[in-house]
């Protein structure tokens, strides 16, 4: 009875996730100007009980700019970011996330831990749907195939680097220009527009 409790109780996640997934792209809250710093905050909030428990310490940059996003689904895209961070961790390290910003011509924002680290050849299978690198970490495989679709509902792109195992990840992602409050680029010459 409890493997089955146990099993009925994760598919039960599997399901809200993949919902959840399905979703994005289809239903779009009201996008708002939010301040970057006030996202960190609400989705460590989130996670809170998680960062304690693990002793992870969140280091966030003091001069992150406002975005006009979907607040709501931005800040799940961090959630689920800091979540990651926190399970990722190498024993007798003090955990040590960083959420910070880069303003090169692409504006880049991005979340650096100091965990366990990605072999390279996966970082990009990572955002594929159910992929777990390690089959018996929590969660259900569905986290960062909701933050892939998220960021690029908002006209983004997102990616993952990292030295390797034991040398931590950064994950980068960028927001398209609708989110800076500039209009999308003018189609090229002589291509149709819909305008």
């Amino acid at each position: 009875l409890t493997r089955i409790t146990a099993a009925a109780d994760k598919m039960q996640v599997l399901l809200a996730d993949l919902l959840e997934l399905s979703r994005v792209g289809r239903i779009v809250n009201p996008v708002e100007d939010a301040s970057f710093a006030d996202l960190v905050k609400e989705a460590a909030e989130l996670v809170q009980g998680q960062l304690s428990a693990r002793g992870v310490e969140v280091a966030v940059d003091a001069d992150l700019p406002t975005v006009r996003v979907d607040r709501r689904r931005m800040v799940e895209v961090l959630q689920n970011l800091l979540e990651n961070a926190s399970k990722f961790t190498v024993p007798g390290r003090p955990p040590r996330v960083e959420v910070g910003f880069v303003k090169d011509p692409r504006r880049v924002f991005f979340v650096r831990d100091n965990g366990q680290g990605i072999d390279p050849l996966y970082c990009e299978r990572i955002f594929n749907i159910f992929e777990k690198l390690d089959p018996r970490a929590e969660g259900s495989g569905v986290g960062l195939s909701l933050v892939l679709r998220i960021v690029e509902a908002h006209g983004g792109r997102v990616w993952a680097e990292s030295p390797g195992i034991g040398e931590g990840a950064t994950f980068f992602f960028t927001l398209g220009p609708e989110c800076w409050g500039e209009e999308p680029p003018w189609p090229e010459r002589g291509r149709a527009s819909n305008v």
